[in-house]
């Protein structure tokens, strides 16, 4: 089974998490065939650099946008590049788990019928082997499908999937913050087979900043266009669409720290 990476990177990226994260991907047990970097829009020189020195031992292809046009767009733009069957996605600032692909490949020869795929992640700061929490998603088809209706029921950082499935149900769209939930909940309508692998397959960096970002009136907004999402694809009734922002919403109101206990607690992404 032939693998694609498709990973996006923009100007605000640590350089030095953008390189272990490429190091994460030579330290695989198997090895991708490809893997696709999207610059979505100019890099620091530090970026640029860790790119160049890059000793890459499978097909690599850069995608330099003139100008940032955010993480769904440019993902797009490089699902469209790929030439193999089934992708893997992540972030430019996460840890693969040595084995994360070989499992996942295991997945797929297990089950050939499958269109998208996941695991568990461990999230930290600095140091990945100090743990802050584990964001774990359900294993199996059905259970994901119900998960789906209030949460995101993958850890995107972790996702491989069907080329074909994700391009015919529209591909990733401009859809800040909710763009890998948009996508997956659209394969999902159109067909896709799902399951998590049981084990942590990346760790992945939880920057201070993301709390804030998952809070405030855009946040709501958002929020509220994804339910809107959910309810068009008659994935949800109006009692759930409402019960889902009743719930969620006033917790993207709170104050940072507030936010972080909450999701903690209860929302996980």
């Amino acid at each position: 089974m032939k693998l694609s990476i498709v990973m996006s990177i923009y100007i605000k990226e640590d350089s030095e998490a953008f390189s272990k994260c490429l190091t994460s991907i030579l330290s695989q047990t198997v090895l991708p065939d490809e893997l696709i970097i999207i610059k979505d829009g100019p890099l620091t020189n530090e970026l640029e650099r860790v790119i160049s020195e890059f000793k890459c031992p499978f097909d690599l292809q850069i995608i330099a946008l003139p100008e940032n046009i955010t993480q769904g767009p440019a993902r797009a733009k490089g699902l469209l590049a790929t030439r193999n069957e089934w992708v893997a996605i992540m972030d430019s600032d996460d840890i693969c788990r040595p084995d994360r692909f070989e499992k996942q490949i295991e997945m797929v020869a297990k089950n050939p019928e499958l269109g998208l795929i996941g695991g568990q992640i461990s999230e930290f700061r600095d140091d990945p082997n100090h743990v802050i929490a584990v964001r774990a998603v359900p294993l199996e088809h059905d259970a994901i499908i119900e998960f789906a209706k209030g949460r995101n029921p993958f850890n995107s950082m972790t996702v491989m999937l069907r080329r074909d499935i994700a391009i015919k149900a529209g591909n990733y769209e401009y859809f800040p913050m909710f763009e890998d939930y948009d996508l997956w909940v659209r394969m999902i309508k159109n067909g896709a087979i799902c399951a998590n692998h049981p084990d942590v397959l990346v760790d992945a960096r939880v920057g201070s900043g993301m709390y804030e970002r998952r809070r405030g009136m855009p946040y709501v907004r958002a929020e509220v266009k994804m339910q809107k999402v959910l309810l068009g694809l008659g994935l949800i009734s109006n009692g759930r669409f409402a019960k889902n922002i009743a719930l969620r919403a006033p917790i993207r109101l709170l104050p940072g720290k507030l936010v972080a206990k909450m999701y903690n607690v209860f929302v996980r992404g």
